[in-house]
């Protein structure tokens, strides 16, 4: 039951500015990272909530603006039956 996007605007809008996982069924996400093409890690977050807008992703890198591009993410949670959960996707910068 987790729903991740697969595109956000950080634009300033107030609408789809920041790129987080969302949903129910997780007790925590032990990492959630955020690659570039080039496998470069650009964002890394640890022992984060669902739903945690506070720790999402704004689509900067090293303090610039990140290019409209696609990024990888990776996120291993563990679900409130002690199972591992492993998700992999990808999410696109619209700009």
């Amino acid at each position: 039951q987790v729903f991740i996007p697969n595109a956000f605007t950080p634009n300033g809008d107030g609408e789809n500015d920041v790129f987080y996982p969302r949903g129910a069924g997780l007790k925590t996400i032990r990492t959630f990272r955020i690659y570039n093409r080039w496998g470069e890690l650009i964002f890394e977050r640890e022992g984060i909530s669902l739903n945690d807008a506070s720790n999402a992703w704004d689509g900067s890198y090293r303090g610039q603006e990140a290019r409209p591009d696609v990024y990888v993410y990776v996120l291993e949670a563990e679900c409130y039956t002690g199972d591992d959960v492993h998700i992999k996707g990808d999410v696109t910068i619209l700009r």
